[in-house]
């Protein structure tokens, strides 16, 4: 493995997608935005990266690392100039304080534990190959036929390859399957070829990416950095959480942490009056359903919630009649485009919605395992349950949190229905589906933990929102 090409494979994403993230939401003034811009524009850059193989490789993989290397570092710097080009100049001098010595004492430890964990998954990765049986099978399976053969063939219907053997295409089980994640992944095997301890490194970063972002929304939002960084430990330091990160291939923690990135975007936009937040979370609703089938449904509930906070004051008593009819809108779209995960859904849905007392009961005892019962969150679901009911007199007046109770709980009902009252039921009995979902909000959930448990009571809600449209 040459040094200059593997620096190129990581370095490049982070480029690509910071200065995709800057452009969008504006020059990062305060560390803490810069760690936002940073560790979500790593994700996003890898996600890029992605899609740029598709656009500039398929023919040709190995020509792949000059070609999306090139773009992405022209479209990076693009995006860095722009952003510094709209920069607003400010004479207003910023104000630092000094941290105390046990803070600094605390941060340091965190930090340690932080390194050692990631030292121990690097490890860990880089002694065995891809192992489980979803990841080996589904995930990586269309990158690896595409890196090996080194072209992109498409993939299609079991009964079309059979009637068109001389097409060049293949079939797989999960032939309709998302492919953002799978061309993401040729990127990382574009200098060393198929080499999966390698390229499975992909979800080491994604940890650390995603830890890096929700720090920097932490401290945007006002939580203290030693708080903010005993919230980034308790994240990075899930077992289910770890698990994926050590055992990389699953498409679940990206779709996570997509889905925080997206939920915080919103929050600022709501509470702090950041409009160019909106680019940001605009272009995460996009990459959702390219990465998994459920990746479409998160993208439908940020839209809705995007709906609900646009609404003016004088609609505000008819906002969910008009976010009803705009997710309406938005699956009769998906419908006629024929997109994926429509057909599943209707799989699970069709015919199957009942009340079956034994089946719902069932199903409660197998979430509540999950949730309470397993060792897969630590203590995520005991303490976020006690805090919102020990801090409910400071929550219930901060209209930040509440929003983000919204979109905490929500996903969760979906959830829940989806176990409870579809055929779906008899997945929630082998927990691995159940658990695989859960993750999903995970990293939101532990927000919501973070500003119940430490946002400053006199935090501002409303700076710079214009015309105080509804709460979501």
């Amino acid at each position: 493995m040459n040094v200059l090409p593997a620096l190129v494979v990581w370095l490049a994403p982070l480029l690509l997608g910071s200065g995709l993230w800057a452009a969008a939401a504006g020059w990062p003034r305060r560390g803490g935005a810069l760690a936002t811009v940073l560790g979500g524009g790593w994700i996003v850059g890898v996600l890029s990266c992605g899609l740029l193989m598709r656009a500039l490789a398929a023919s040709d993989l190995s020509a792949g690392l000059a070609r999306v290397g090139v773009t992405a570092a022209l479209i990076g710097v693009a995006g860095w100039a722009v952003a510094a080009w709209s920069r607003e100049r400010t004479s207003t001098p910023r104000v630092r304080l000094l941290p105390r010595r046990h803070d600094q004492v605390v941060a340091l430890l965190v930090l340690l534990a932080i390194a050692w964990r990631a030292w121990a998954f690097a490890t860990d990765i880089a002694l065995h190959p891809t192992l489980p049986w979803d990841a080996w099978a589904v995930w990586e399976a269309k990158a690896k036929t595409w890196v090996l053969a080194g072209h992109a063939s498409p993939y299609v219907s079991f009964g079309r390859w059979l009637l068109h053997p001389q097409f060049d295409a293949r079939t797989a089980a999960a032939w309709n399957y998302p492919e953002l994640l799978p061309w993401s992944l040729t990127w990382f095997a574009a200098d060393t070829g198929w080499l999966e301890p390698w390229i499975n490194m992909a979800w080491l970063g994604l940890w650390l990416g995603l830890l890096v972002a929700q720090y920097g929304h932490w401290r945007v939002l006002g939580v203290s950095p030693t708080h903010a960084l005993a919230g980034v430990y308790l994240l990075g330091s899930l077992p289910l959480l770890d698990a994926h990160v050590a055992l990389g291939g699953y498409s679940d923690l990206w779709v996570a942490a997509l889905m925080s990135l997206g939920s915080h975007a919103w929050l600022r936009w709501r509470t702090m009056g950041e409009q160019r937040q909106l680019l940001v979370l605009a272009g995460i609703a996009v990459l959702l359903p390219m990465l998994k089938l459920e990746g479409a449904v998160w993208s439908i509930v940020l839209g809705v919630a995007t709906v609900f906070g646009a609404l003016p004051r004088r609609l505000r008593s008819k906002r969910f009649l008009v976010g009803a009819v705009a997710a309406a809108i938005i699956i009769a779209l998906c419908v006629s485009l024929k997109v994926p995960w429509v057909a599943v859904a209707r799989h699970y849905v069709r015919g199957s919605i009942d009340v079956d007392g034994g089946r719902i009961v069932q199903s409660l005892f197998a979430l509540a395992n999950a949730l309470w019962g397993q060792w897969n969150w630590n203590l995520l679901w005991f303490a976020l349950p006690a805090a919102l009911l020990w801090k409910r007199a400071k929550w219930t007046r901060s209209t930040t949190v509440q929003r983000l109770f919204a979109l905490v709980v929500v996903p969760l009902l979906l959830i829940v229905g989806l176990f409870v009252l579809t055929s779906a039921a008899r997945y929630a009995q082998s927990y691995s589906a159940v658990n695989r979902l859960l993750l999903q909000l995970v990293p939101t959930s532990v927000s919501l933990l973070v500003l119940v448990l430490w946002l400053p009571a006199d935090q501002p809600d409303e700076r710079n929102a214009p015309d105080e449209p509804a709460a979501a």
